[in-house]
């Protein structure tokens, strides 16, 4: 038999082939199909031209599959399947009764994400939030499907496959312990005096982002610690006297459970670019735009009241 040409085949016909294989004869494949019989026969006549097979005998007075027919048979019907799986549309995505688990890649930021939780919760009562840590693989982790929504800072360079949305650049304040010597007479003079504490994911191969303006205008830091983690920064501030410079968007909750001063910082990046990322191949899903609407409505909240807070008790910088 010569090679079939597939750009040749008439889905429909394969649609026909499926009825007689599973109703056994022309009247009633034509019946499930709502055709007439000679349309079943006529279309029962190409397939047998295309497979160069009769496909279909008549034994006993009933219409009975060829070795040939069965083999094919097993192969259209998972193929027939998927197509309409594919071509289905797509369902409605109903919060209120969807058990979804949504993946968002997020650095801790434990106010915001109890609020956004409880915000999808009260729409998506039965939905489960997974706050997932960001990772070097982030961006393979959001294309292979593994996480929804993936927070971005900074420049980094997003894969093929990944679409995303821009958000207000972050904005940063210096935190010391309440009390500190420094927040008495707050100047780049006096900073100079005390040391620094880092969050290591600041530096992502590139240096970090605060250090870099330090530098660019020549007031150079010392630090004197590091910790893996923005959770970690208030508990480090109030038993020392380090400075942090931080972005707004992760100190609400160790701002106010440790009570520290806010400063204007000594250098900052002004333009530092903030992106929520999702997969390409979830841009359409119900679900998931559903998700980003409400994490990304929230964020957006979220950075502007905690900007406003800090904004009102922030001690100027002096000279």
């Amino acid at each position: 038999m010569s090679e079939i040409q597939l750009h040749k085949i008439d889905l429909n016909l394969l649609a026909t082939f499926e009825a007689l294989i599973e109703e056994g004869s022309v009247a009633a494949a034509a019946d499930r199909l709502a055709l007439t019989p000679s349309a079943v026969s006529h279309a029962l006549g190409r397939l047998r031209v295309q497979f160069d097979n009769p496909l279909f005998v008549r034994v006993g007075g009933k219409m009975q599959p060829t070795p040939q027919a069965l083999l094919l048979a097993a192969e259209v019907a998972p193929v027939l399947r998927g197509l309409r799986r594919a071509l289905k549309p797509a369902e409605p995505f109903d919060p209120a009764t969807s058990d979804r688990v949504f993946r968002i890649g997020l650095h801790s930021s434990p106010t915001f994400m109890a609020q956004t939780t409880a915000l999808i919760q009260s729409t998506a009562p039965n939905a489960m939030v997974d706050w997932v840590a960001i990772r070097q693989s982030g961006q393979n982790d959001l294309v292979d499907g593994l996480i929804d929504l993936l927070h971005v800072g900074g420049r980094t360079h997003l894969f093929d496959g990944i679409q995303s949305v821009d958000l207000e650049p972050a904005t940063f304040f210096s935190f010391v312990r309440k009390g500190h010597p420094a927040a008495k007479n707050w100047s780049v003079e006096t900073a100079s005096q005390y040391r620094y504490l880092q969050v290591a994911v600041e530096d992502n191969g590139g240096g970090a982002p605060i250090e870099k303006e330090h530098r660019l205008l020549n007031r150079p830091r010392t630090l004197g610690g590091k910790v893996p983690d923005f959770a970690l920064i208030g508990v480090m501030l109030a038993a020392t006297d380090f400075i942090a410079t931080q972005p707004s968007f992760v100190i609400e909750e160790m701002w106010k459970r440790y009570d520290l001063e806010v400063l204007e910082p000594v250098a900052a990046p002004e333009d530092f670019p903030m992106r929520f990322a999702w997969s390409a191949r979830n841009a359409s899903d119900p679900a998931n735009s559903w998700l980003r609407n409400t994490v990304i409505g929230a964020y957006t909240e979220h950075q502007a009241d905690i900007n406003r807070q800090l904004h009102a008790v922030a001690i100027p910088l002096k000279g």
